[in-house]
C-alpha cells in the first residue's frame, strides 16, 4: 500500500460504528471482536485495522474487502 492509498485518519471508526455496517454478517459487536483477535494480521495488512492513542479504529471499505478475501482464503 503506498501513501496515496491509505485512507485518512477521518475514514476510520470505532468497534461499534464498524459493527452496525457489518451487523448481518456480525450480529453483535463480540462476534466483531472475535473476528479481529483472529484476523488482525490480515485486517492490519489489508489497511482494514489501524491502532491511534491505544484505540482500534477500523477502515469499514476496507474491513469489507479484507473480511471477503479472509473468507476466501478460508473457503479454498
Amino acid at each position: 500500500m503506498t501513501e496515496t492509498e491509505i485512507p485518512s485518519l477521518d475514514e476510520f471508526v470505532d468497534l461499534a460504528t464498524l459493527q452496525a455496517g457489518v451487523a448481518t454478517t456480525f450480529p453483535t459487536v463480540d462476534s466483531v471482536r472475535w473476528y479481529v483477535r483472529q484476523n488482525r494480521v490480515a485486517l492490519v495488512e489489508q489497511g482494514a485495522l489501524i491502532i491511534v492513542a491505544g484505540r482500534m479504529r477500523f477502515n469499514p471499505s476496507r474491513f469489507n474487502l479484507a473480511a471477503v478475501a479472509i473468507g476466501r482464503k478460508a473457503a479454498a
